[in-house]
């Protein structure tokens, strides 16, 4: 299941790119991600954010998570400076890092309309 924020890889002729999710748009079968590093011939290169627009099927998720400390050290510091908005995206990726571990791999079937 893709959603916002996920972290992706993509491929581009003869190399990949990984980056984040912006903007999904099912409909139009399209990823809006922000590259942030080209991975060719088994190195990795960073890379100014740049935006790139990918279809769907070249997109693969990246299985990044966080331990449980991590979020709560995250959460802590948006409680510390009364950032409300960032407490409740913490906390609600936090439940779906937690569901997301427990259950069996998704498919594409799975995708969550976001965005468009």
């Amino acid at each position: 299941m893709l959603r916002n924020g996920d972290w992706v890889i993509a491929q581009i002729d003869n190399y990949q790119v990984i980056g984040f999710i912006e903007i999904i748009s099912v409909a139009r079968n399209e990823v809006f991600i922000t590259k942030v590093a080209n991975y060719v011939e088994g190195v990795m290169h960073s890379m100014k954010p740049t935006p790139k627009l990918f279809t769907i099927d070249r997109v693969e998720k990246l299985n990044l998570t966080l331990e449980k400390e991590d979020w709560d050290c995250l959460i802590d510091l948006a409680i510390q400076t009364g950032d409300e908005r960032w407490f409740d995206q913490l906390a609600e990726r936090m439940l779906l890092d937690v569901q997301e571990k427990t259950k069996i791999p998704s498919t594409p079937s799975d995708i969550k309309l976001n965005g468009f």
